[in-house]
């Protein structure tokens, strides 16, 4: 018996490994006995795969941690994710029970785990991995990958290279994440993904549109297209950015499947992880012509002030980003807009902060990431001199939280009493936890309404009406952090 379970340290990007991964894994389930557990502390579970993360180093030693919490409770470790680039040799040596380590997309050791082809190897904190699911979540994931688990069941889902499977363990929820390019070409001073990760690596239009035909048929309802920089997409296979032709034949297979389908509600997709210095508004006048595209625009600006900016590697300035961001403000009545601003960065001085706090003020962001900075050895930004005490970047994160927090009450008390539509991420005694349709999965704040107050069928990834009680509050799911 292959008894394994799972955990995810790291980003929607890394997730879509696993999914690679488990899918491998449940593909030989003909061949030999598998079992996928949700506790990987359960005394079942032989097998843990633990999907790292290395982009920081606090990220890094989670991962270490994670790997001698599970290797003390004697689970044999399958090793993933970024922290294989950028792994301690040393710390690896010291686990008694790590018998593999999985390459990016590289899957050939998996059937030699599962089938028993080749004899085990030894390479010779303490935190708990939170759970991706709670307890009503659990059944309805265990249900869903039981139905993958046999081959000829129709369920086998995209093959990114060779004959790789991918188990979409988020089908559930009617969300799905489609990966479109792996790998970073950008620069930015702050960032390891390019040594992590390497250069870019898009996958083809065919391809990508043919999953997306996959997912359609598999019933998932919102598409989340993500690479670490989505703007470049393709400028590696196609010297020169096809992002917006990719969306205009995502959103033509949409049309196909709805005529040959007529299901009740629309799928629909959104991207991530645009980066404003090559999108054009030519670009943004695209997107309106676009069917199915959601008007989530994730758009890390990092910072306001020219000067942090081109300390940073950004290759934008002020003036663009303004255009930028009130082009989609007129264009997308509904248009729900997230960034991120890293907080303390070498050079960033009280006049720099207070270009942010104005930006963040004026613009009225929906959803809004704070990062503390913190010096990388291997990112180039920890040569830069003029250093912020920590001190100080906890201060500035203190004053510019609640100038935040107001733009988010004022958006989420606008929302009250009025009609809203989303899915259902988890059921209670007497309410119901709701994703707003605008609201991304696992980012942004869901809403947690009373059963009366829901609009059609109330079970987990079914897409409802509800209406926002007066007397609503925004709830945060533990698996939630806008300040990520």
């Amino acid at each position: 018996m292959f008894a394994f379970s799972a955990i995810n340290l790291g980003c929607s990007k890394n997730m879509v490994d696993l999914e690679f991964a488990i899918g491998e894994i449940l593909k030989y389930s003909d061949r030999a006995p598998i079992e996928y557990i949700e506790d990987p502390e359960s005394q079942e579970t032989d097998y843990v795969i633990v999907n790292t993360c290395g982009f920081l180093s606090s990220a890094r030693q989670e991962s270490e941690e994670t790997l001698s919490y599970y290797d003390n409770l004697g689970k044999k470790l399958i090793l993933m994710g970024c922290y294989v680039s950028v792994k301690d040799d040393a710390f690896l040596a010291g686990l008694k029970n790590l018998v593999s380590i999985v390459p990016f997309m590289s899957y050939s050791v998996i059937e030699e785990l599962v089938l028993g082809k080749k004899s085990k190897f030894n390479l010779s904190a303490i935190v708990k991995a939170k759970q991706a699911h709670k307890q009503s979540k659990e059944k309805t994931l265990s249900n869903y990958l039981a139905s993958i688990e046999a081959p000829g069941k129709g369920k086998k889902a995209f093959v990114w290279r060779g004959d790789e499977v991918r188990a979409y363990m988020h089908a559930p929820f009617s969300y799905e994440y489609l990966k479109i390019a792996e790998g970073c070409d950008n620069n930015c001073t702050f960032c390891i993904i390019p040594t992590i990760r390497g250069r870019q690596t898009s996958r083809s239009i065919e391809s990508i549109v043919k999953e997306v035909g996959v997912m359609l048929e598999q019933g998932i309802q919102e598409i989340q297209i993500i690479s670490q920089d989505t703007t470049r997409y393709g400028t590696d296979l196609y010297e020169e950015p096809r992002l917006i032709e990719l969306l205009q034949q995502i959103d033509a297979t949409i049309d196909t499947y709805i005529a040959k389908n007529k299901p009740a509600n629309a799928p629909t997709y959104r991207v991530y992880y645009l980066y404003p210095d090559i999108l054009s508004l030519d670009h943004l006048s695209k997107l309106t012509e676009l069917k199915h595209f959601l008007p989530y625009f994730d758009i890390p600006f990092q910072h306001a002030s020219e000067n942090i900016l081109k300390l940073m590697g950004r290759h934008y300035d002020r003036a663009h980003i303004d255009s930028f961001i009130e082009y989609i403000r007129d264009h997308f009545p509904a248009s729900f807009i997230r960034t991120s601003f890293i907080i303390g960065f070498p050079g960033e001085t009280d006049a720099d902060f207070q270009i942010l706090l104005d930006f963040v003020s004026k613009y009225q962001f929906e959803s809004v990431g704070i990062f503390e900075y913190h010096d990388e050895p291997l990112a180039a930004s920890s040569k830069l001199p003029n250093k912020v005490d920590e001190s100080i970047a906890k201060n500035r994160i203190k004053e510019i939280t609640p100038v935040l927090n107001r733009v988010y009450d004022g958006k989420f008390t606008a929302r009250k009493w009025k009609k809203q539509v989303g899915y259902i991420m988890d059921i209670k005694d007497s309410t119901v936890i709701v994703r707003p349709e605008m609201a991304a999965p696992e980012i942004d704040d869901y809403d947690e309404v009373f059963t009366s107050s829901i609009i059609g069928a109330t079970r987990i990834g079914s897409k409802v009406e509800y209406i926002l009680p007066i007397d609503a509050s925004p709830h945060r799911d533990d698996t939630i952090n806008r300040h990520d």
